[in-house]
């Protein structure tokens, strides 16, 4: 029983872990889209949009917030002569993360049938 009950906990753990990856994953490729709106708006190429990505993702994970990121980015934008509004960029980065919220969940989701199978077995 006290295996059993174990094994449980270890399988919510991992699905704890792997939901959180997958957070995290959706969250990059959401700023990765945001990168490359930005650049576009630049009319530049695809070469800056990763670097780009990368400052902005380095950012995340230094502990910038969404907001502070925006603002970033509009500020990065009117200093190359681009006006943006915060609120299409936000417009942006809420597409961005449904969208990769949904290719997440639908990962999410696989993972979870697999460990309930492995559970039952």
């Amino acid at each position: 029983m006290i295996k059993a009950f174990e094994e449980r906990e270890r399988a919510a753990e991992l699905l704890f872990a792997r939901y959180e990856e997958a957070r995290f994953a959706a969250h990059c490729y959401a700023v990765r889209a945001l990168a490359a709106y930005a650049v576009r708006q630049l009319g530049v190429n695809d070469q800056t949009s990763e670097a780009y990505a990368r400052v902005l993702i380095a950012a995340m994970i230094g502990g910038v917030d969404d907001e502070a990121l925006l603002a970033r980015v509009q500020a990065d934008l009117a200093a190359n002569g681009v006006d943006v509004s915060l609120t299409d960029l936000r417009d942006e980065m809420r597409r961005s993360t449904a969208q990769a919220a949904g290719t997440a969940g639908l990962v999410a989701a696989r993972m979870t049938r697999r460990m309930a199978g492995r559970a039952a077995a």
